[in-house]
């Protein structure tokens, strides 16, 4: 009875201990390497499954219910080329002489990787979590870091010509300008490094623009003012031309006004056109 007893629990033991190791998921994980699991009746696991750390499921015990993507999250290195001119940059450069170039360029260098903690979320919109899924995403997102840094240069330039003279910009200085903890909360950037960059002459562009703002005011004021002259001389015109209207159609009605304005015509009288022309017919009768 004892020897029944014993068994029994040896049993018991070695089915926990095969439940345990076929619920345990860093059991399937390779060393080095990660994991989502997606199961039929849960759908995608919130979390991302690593190897050596305690992390079991109920799902796993239902065959063929679930199923488990490995993959392996790299730093990717990305050198993006940004160029282009400044607002209005031809505009200002006919109107200066030596028609200086308000062009820009830079190259910009990336090293990031896809957040761990994201890659759930990223999986169920995209299905997937491939080495040219995630390389195309961060290709993608890349450019976007990369025209964030070049504009915080840009506005920074602006804003003091002798910006980026006086001053290295770092990595730190830039990864906070371009508010990356906030705008890319789903990539973590190891380095965000400006290897070249080419500014033009900011404070002949403000010169330029401030120019630029004085005579566009100027030409406004002028222009307001001939508009005011013109619209009062047309309101004139258009009043005359309804005065005389009014006449032609009064004259039309009543023939017999034209020999009585003669006549007073004649007298150098000052006749004012009457309100009444019936009246002022019976008059002249």
């Amino acid at each position: 009875m004892k020897k029944k007893s014993i068994l029994s629990l040896i049993i018991l033991i070695l089915c926990a201990a095969a439940v345990f190791v076929i619920g345990w998921l860093p059991f399937r994980i390779p060393a080095g390497k990660y994991g989502i699991m997606e199961s039929k009746t849960g759908g995608v696991y919130n979390k991302v499954i690593r190897s050596g750390r305690f992390d079991w499921r109920w799902e796993l015990l239902l065959p063929t219910n679930t199923q488990i993507h490995i993959f392996e999250s790299r730093t990717l290195k990305i050198v993006k080329k940004i160029s282009g001119t400044l607002p209005s940059a031809d505009l200002y450069t006919n109107l200066l002489e030596g028609k200086p170039d308000f062009s820009y360029r830079f190259s910009i260098s990336i090293q990031a990787r896809i957040k761990l903690d994201t890659l759930p979320a990223y999986f169920k919109k995209g299905g997937s979590v491939s080495e040219e899924e995630t390389d195309a995403y961060l290709t993608g997102e890349a450019e976007n870091i990369a025209r964030d840094a070049a504009r915080f240069i840009l506005d920074k330039a602006l804003e003091n010509p002798a910006f980026v003279l006086e001053a290295a910009v770092s990595d730190t200085e830039l990864l906070r300008g371009i508010d990356a903890e906030n705008r890319y909360p789903g990539i973590e950037i190891a380095s965000l490094h400006i290897d070249e960059l080419y500014i033009p002459d900011t404070g002949l562009y403000n010169a330029a623009q401030s120019a630029y703002t004085v005579y566009q005011n100027a030409l406004k004021e002028k222009l307001e003012k001939t508009a005011v002259s013109q619209s009062a001389q047309a309101a004139a015109d258009y009043l005359e031309l309804e005065r005389l209207s009014r006449l032609g159609r009064i004259l039309s009605e009543y023939p017999l006004l034209i020999d009585y304005l003669s006549v007073s015509k004649e007298k150098n009288l000052n006749i004012e056109l009457p309100q009444n022309p019936k009246i002022s017919a019976e008059a002249a009768r």
